[in-house]
């Protein structure tokens, strides 16, 4: 995730009980599907590039029908303090496919580019609650598929990233955007989905080639949000 100073605050004690993370991995709704498993370029240590022209089947099908499919970006996997990479399920790596959504929520809305599609391919943008929201929404989707994407399912693993971007993700949000220049497939492929709605053209291309927090209104919307 980009927001730079977010997760060390899993150092803190933060006080979340088990019975509280198991309210919240409830009130989350895992039944969400991620397309494809996406790889990333290595440029130099510790920064990566997705480069989604060689991502052409990557993207995050949401409970409520949106996709969103993230175009290039910069990336450093999940900020998390290299304290914490011994433990399970917090190197930067593990949620990948969740770092990736959030990671390119956040650039979209620096940007100012929808950042999904409805099932209509109807052009969505998301608030910085929203797009946190769906950081969990994917990770639950991943813990619910333990054959798929060998992940051990932890509530408490879900709640306090999810705790930790709400409450440190202000500096990521309103920083700069960080321009990634597209490969030729990348371009050609986005100008495609300009034209044409996600989830039908994803398909073809596949087949060919801390109390509880309030749940944010859960349909992006086609107007830039603050």
């Amino acid at each position: 995730m980009n927001a730079r100073a977010l997760l060390p605050a899993l150092l803190l004690p933060l006080g979340l009980g088990s019975c509280a993370a198991t309210r919240f991995y409830g009130s989350v709704d895992g039944t969400g599907t991620i397309r494809g498993k996406p790889t990333i370029d290595w440029m130099k240590p510790d920064r990566f590039v997705y480069d989604c022209g060689k991502n052409l089947t990557f993207a995050f099908v949401r409970p409520n029908g949106e996709t969103i499919r993230p175009e290039s970006i910069e990336t450093d996997g999940g900020s998390i303090p290299r304290l914490l990479w011994f433990q399970d399920g917090f190197s930067p790596w593990t949620y990948a496919p969740a770092y990736l959504i959030h990671d390119w929520l956040y650039e979209a809305h620096r940007r100012g580019v929808p950042g999904g599609r409805s099932r209509s391919g109807e052009k969505l943008f998301y608030t910085r609650e929203q797009a946190d929201w769906i950081m969990a929404e994917v990770i639950k989707s991943q813990m619910e598929k333990p054959t798929e994407f060998d992940t051990r399912k932890s509530p408490g693993h879900v709640r306090k990233i999810y705790w930790a971007v709400s409450k440190f993700g202000d500096e990521a949000w309103n920083g700069q955007a960080h321009p990634v220049k597209a490969s030729i497939a990348s371009r050609i492929l986005n100008e495609t989905l300009d034209n044409l709605p996600l989830s039908p053209v994803i398909d073809s291309v596949k087949a060919q080639l801390t109390p509880l927090p309030r749940k944010p209104d859960q349909r992006g919307t086609s107007t830039p949000q603050p």
